[in-house]
């Protein structure tokens, strides 16, 4: 039977307490609840909201709730396993930390596979993989551009010459600007605006017409598409180009605790459950109402 998976869940859910940089938590989790870690402050993987809705879980000791792509995986990993959640709401620089020291067992908060990383902890399969795009007013779309005739990134570089591009801060696509086009060896003048809070800024920003286009993966500019799909659109780019470490950053994992296959095994037997189209629609209506937030 196919489940709703934007409908709540009958599953009793438990939470604990809101931490800063690190965890006051007294005793050490164990894998017979999901204890999972996330700032609620990065749209559209996760962010706080005010009121409670089908798409929300509380965040512990607060009147507060959390949003986003991230809780509605919470929400399928927990029907899958059928164990609580516990939402804690960490700072970025807490997550591992967390992890380690047995305050949390699951970082599920928008986090890509690096060497370094790895060194830390473990990492289930990803939860999200896409491909890159740009997000640009439609006017400036190239002829035939589509997903089987993407631009190549020598296209790109000529597209942008002159202009300015802008994305959310700490995010992939924002070490893609600086990276492959505000430094490039081609000559070209493509200026790196400072990163703003949010995609939907960064779209705004681009309506404004201050910034030229915002680099996202694919589900996040679709859905920034629909603030203003009268003037909005996707541009489609061969991202070939990029490292294999820049592609991993297209893919988004939970982290656990290293040695901890039990769970780790467990988080991806349920995460092969959940198909591809799910994952997209998920985070295609995820960004939409964080654009709604913003």
């Amino acid at each position: 039977m196919k489940r709703n998976l934007l409908k709540t869940f009958g599953i009793a859910l438990a939470f604990v307490s809101t931490v800063g940089v690190s965890s006051c938590s007294s005793s050490k989790v164990t894998n017979d609840r999901l204890v999972i870690g996330m700032e609620c402050n990065y749209q559209p993987f996760n962010w706080t909201a005010k009121e409670s809705s089908e798409y929300t879980l509380p965040i512990y000791k607060t009147n507060e709730f959390a949003d986003g792509y991230d809780i509605q995986v919470a929400k399928f990993l927990s029907e899958e396993t059928g164990k609580e959640v516990e939402i804690h709401r960490l700072t970025w620089d807490a997550l591992i930390p967390e992890v380690q020291n047995g305050g949390i067992n699951m970082v599920l908060a928008g986090m890509s596979v690096t060497t370094d990383r790895l060194e830390q902890i473990d990492f289930t399969d990803p939860y999200l993989k896409s491909d890159l795009a740009f997000l640009v007013n439609k006017s400036a779309i190239p002829a035939g551009n589509s997903k089987e005739n993407p631009a190549t990134y020598e296209e790109l570089l000529d597209l942008f010459d002159g202009k300015t591009l802008v994305c959310q801060s700490a995010v992939v696509g924002d070490s893609i600007i600086e990276d492959y086009f505000t430094n490039n060896d081609k000559g070209k003048t493509i200026r790196h605006a400072d990163p703003l809070a949010t995609y939907p800024l960064a779209a705004q920003d681009i309506l404004s017409g201050n910034s030229f286009a915002m680099p996202a993966e694919l589900p996040v500019v679709e859905a920034m598409v629909n603030l203003d799909s009268s003037k909005l659109g996707v541009l489609y780019v061969d991202y070939s180009f990029l490292s294999d470490t820049d592609l991993l950053g297209l893919s988004v994992n939970i982290g656990i605790k290293k040695g901890n296959d039990e769970l780790k095994n467990e988080l991806n037997e349920a995460l092969a459950k959940l198909s591809d189209s799910e994952r997209s629609k998920l985070m295609g209506a995820a960004s939409t109402r964080s654009g709604e937030n913003a």
